[in-house]
């Protein structure tokens, strides 16, 4: 499959394969609001050619989403169309927001956090496999 790219006001997605998908937030001039995140839900859901995709998630430095938007992002909405998360840091203060949202949201599909989109691909192709590769480190 072709990857086919999605541009949304401050996230871009790219279906790379049928069951995976990244999803980027580009914009770094104000956080990424519920609403965005709800269109971004919307948008993956409207383009998934499977019932469940594995989500990429990678962000540039800088950008941030409200509480609002974490909370959804975790609820059953999400967990309808994503089998598992892979978060890819990309400062150190991604890497505590994203461990906030582990801890504190929990989403209740597997998620991880990765340095790069090598060890994010490597782990959602274990879970493809069925190896149990940890709920929520």
């Amino acid at each position: 499959m072709d990857a086919r790219e999605i541009r949304l006001d401050k996230i871009k997605i790219t279906f790379l394969e049928n069951d995976l998908c990244h999803f980027h937030f580009t914009n770094t001039e104000e956080e990424a609001e519920k609403a965005d995140i709800v269109e971004l839900h919307d948008t993956i859901k409207e383009h998934m050619t499977v019932d469940k995709c594995y989500m990429i998630i990678s962000l540039d430095s800088g950008a941030t989403m409200t509480q609002e938007a974490r909370d959804y992002a975790a609820s059953e909405a999400f967990d309808e169309i994503a089998a598992a998360d892979a978060i890819i840091r990309a400062d150190y203060s991604h890497e505590m927001a994203a461990n906030f949202f582990i801890r504190f949201n929990r989403p209740h599909r597997p998620v991880r956090i990765f340095p790069d989109m090598d060890h994010a691909i490597a782990w959602i192709n274990g879970l493809r496999d069925g190896q149990d590769m940890d709920n929520n480190t």
